[in-house]
């Protein structure tokens, strides 16, 4: 098996590291990565420039590393074009921070597998309120010993998976979740110098689901949360249909 990894937390990030090695047992495994920080870059790429990338020494165990000066989106492109490989999966993670709720239309974890997705890739997001590397290696191979085995990656869509928050020592278990709703909300605020605002941001929570992902977060679950490409509203179209006819 042919395993592609990327990250938005650029290629020295603790939990690409903890990803690529739990990984290493089910196949070969290469890293494409951003050269810096992306975090909340969605589904940013670049079109109107060029791409700097270099290819390291092999990392983590990896059979090659693809550095990238671009969004996570641009290194799985990129990633896929340079290596002249037929790959299985892409994974992206593990982030740090979870990507629930909202959190998925700014992320560049999640941003990275739907790129993965719409280039016929199999992909998976995965994400963690911290790293914590004992932790996260052991139940990031339990995870993907029954993922992989069950094959429930495949389809239409991708997989988005969190570790519960950083309360939970351990994980309490798996659940198959819906996205919820909570928000990050962002006040801006003016400084002293003229039109430049500081951002403070805040949680803005909502009545959730039982089987949200966000209870899952709260709850001490791992969640896994199957998310489609297609965004088209099904139910509007009937109801136009049926208005117009």
């Amino acid at each position: 098996m042919n395993i592609l990894v990327v990250n938005d937390d650029g290629y020295q990030a603790e939990g690409l590291g903890i990803l690529a090695r739990a990984l290493a047992p089910y196949g070969n495994i290469y890293i494409s990565a951003p050269k810096s920080h992306q975090s909340a870059k969605s589904h940013s790429i670049t079109i109107r420039s060029k791409i700097e990338t270099f290819v390291t020494e092999p990392m983590y165990g990896s059979k090659a590393t693809l550095v990238v000066d671009g969004s996570p989106a641009d290194a799985v492109r990129l990633g896929l074009k340079v290596f002249d490989v037929d790959f299985d999966l892409v994974v992206s993670g593990i982030n740090c921070g979870p990507n629930i709720a909202k959190d998925i239309y700014y992320s560049g974890t999640v941003s990275a597998a739907y790129e993965a997705k719409i280039l016929g890739v199999d992909a998976i997001a995965i994400s963690s309120p911290f790293t914590m590397p004992q932790y996260l290696y052991d139940e990031t191979i339990k995870l993907f010993d029954e993922i992989l085995d069950t094959k429930i990656y495949e389809g239409p869509g991708i997989l988005n998976i969190n570790f519960p928050k950083e309360s939970f020592q351990r994980p309490i278990g798996v659940k198959i979740t819906t996205q919820g709703l909570r928000y990050q909300h962002a006040e801006f605020v003016k400084s002293e110098k003229p039109d430049i605002f500081h951002i403070k941001g805040s949680i803005i929570n909502y009545q959730e689901h039982p089987d949200s992902d966000v209870n899952a977060f709260e709850e001490g679950y791992v969640s896994i949360t199957p998310l489609k490409l297609d965004r088209t509203d099904y139910a509007k179209i009937k109801e136009i249909m049926h208005t117009s006819s």
